[in-house]
């Protein structure tokens, strides 16, 4: 049996693969931010005897990626020996790996990018996560990864990262509701003009022409309006195509199943 799991700021989903050819069982919990409480989650698995795990966490890993460096939505896990101790409780080896890595690699193999080259993949949900994919392989990269992490300025005394505006975070703390739960087309007609913005420099700093996005934001937006502002404003003469993830939840799962089957 082979164990996969993406561990998200809000939701943790888990995947079963018997053979690295399919996910025979999915499931969604609540995340546990106490680090002690989520390992305690995961000796639930202890007794299936795992030959391998694949977790994605929202984070930034140390070079040997054993440790999360950087996790703003799961601050208890932040330097804890994170490999070390879910290698104990499994008892077989565990891949660690950043979640939207690993959702922009199951897009390329199973979802909305397995007829593409090239592409951006971000995951909108909590915090904002991404990759850039290249023949159905993760870019060379350094540390991963983080578009939620860059700037976007409004004057010399007003700027801020994109996470602080736009993320699912960012929304429930201005509106005190989850972000499903806002029903004004105005807020998401202006929502989405924020992040036409923010995709335009995607597609400017990558060098892509097509962006998929999953995360549970996407589920709220209308991607024919995305690409007509996207390409509206986009100052190379380049058609930009804005896809929603067919994986949805799952993404980051499949990009488990891929991580595992290349390690075998």
């Amino acid at each position: 049996m082979y164990l996969l799991a993406d561990i998200g700021g809000t939701k943790t989903k888990i995947g079963l693969s018997k053979n690295t050819k399919n996910i025979y069982k999915k499931f969604i919990f609540d995340t546990l931010k106490d680090y002690s409480q989520f390992l305690e989650f995961i000796k639930r698995y202890k007794n299936l005897k795992i030959k391998k795990a694949c977790f994605g966490f929202p984070g930034v890993f140390d070079k040997n990626k054993e440790k999360l460096l950087k996790a703003p939505n799961l601050k208890d896990f932040e330097n804890k020996n994170l490999k070390r101790d879910l290698e104990k409780i499994l008892d077989c080896k565990v891949i660690l790996e950043n979640d939207a890595l690993l959702a922009g690699l199951g897009e390329a193999e199973f979802g909305a990018g397995k007829n593409y080259k090239i592409f951006g993949y971000l995951t909108i949900s909590t915090g904002i996560g991404g990759a850039k994919i290249v023949n159905k392989k993760i870019e060379d990269n350094v540390f991963g990864f983080e578009p939620g992490h860059s700037f976007l300025i409004f004057n010399l005394d007003n700027f801020t990262e994109v996470e602080n505006i736009i993320s699912g975070r960012a929304l429930e703390e201005i509106f005190k509701t989850k972000p499903e739960n806002i029903k004004e087309k105005n807020f998401w007609r202006e929502y989405e003009l924020i992040l036409s913005l923010f995709l335009i420099n995607v597609s400017l700093f990558w060098s892509v022409n097509l962006i998929i996005i999953g995360g549970s934001i996407s589920q709220s937006l209308n991607f024919k309006n995305l690409n007509f502002l996207v390409n509206k404003f986009h100052p190379l003469p380049i058609q930009v195509k804005i896809l929603k993830s067919k994986l949805k939840n799952f993404s980051g799962l499949y990009g488990c199943l891929l991580k595992i089957k290349e390690m075998l």
